[in-house]
């Protein structure tokens, strides 16, 4: 019984990562279990200024948009803001990817925002989670290394001769 659970939660997380889902790494034991599997991102940041992290929708391969995924914070950072905001969006899948003829279409998506606070340097986090139709979840903490906002600079300066 327990391995025919065990071979039935990883037949529904492979349908799932290959259907509709973020690309991820294989599930362990316990994140098939759970119906969890935790992820963690490393960006640098600048402060004061805000980031696009990632564009959050689920497509099917006849590029119908998947209904019922959920996406919220779960937890915010101490030293800004993160947010979930309504926008419109190519996708962008590789050629070998089945969707990939869904990038000629604009979809209504929401994109995961995050903005270090004016003056703040140092480390912070944050962590979201997106739940799929069939109840597995992402949970997927983004650590950040915040700077200061560097010089302007205009790209590579021209020698003189």
């Amino acid at each position: 019984m327990l391995k025919l659970r065990r071979l039935l939660l990883t037949t529904l997380a492979l349908a799932l990562l290959s259907s509709a889902a973020p690309a991820a790494e294989q599930w362990t034991e316990e994140e098939q279990t759970s119906g969890v599997k935790k992820i963690e991102m490393v960006r640098y940041a600048f402060a004061g200024q805000k980031m696009k992290l990632q564009l959050l929708y689920a497509v099917n391969p006849d590029c119908s948009i998947v209904e019922g995924w959920a996406f919220e914070i779960i937890k915010q950072p101490e030293h800004g803001t993160a947010e979930i905001v309504p926008t419109s969006a190519f996708p962008t899948y590789p050629k070998d990817n089945p969707r990939y003829k869904c990038n000629e279409h604009k979809y209504d998506a929401q994109m995961l925002t995050y903005k270090a606070d004016v003056g703040y340097k140092g480390p912070d986090s944050f962590t979201y989670v997106e739940i799929s139709p069939s109840g597995y979840a992402f949970e997927k903490t983004y650590r950040f290394n915040v700077r200061p906002v560097p010089a302007t600079t205009t790209g590579p300066k021209q020698r003189s001769s």
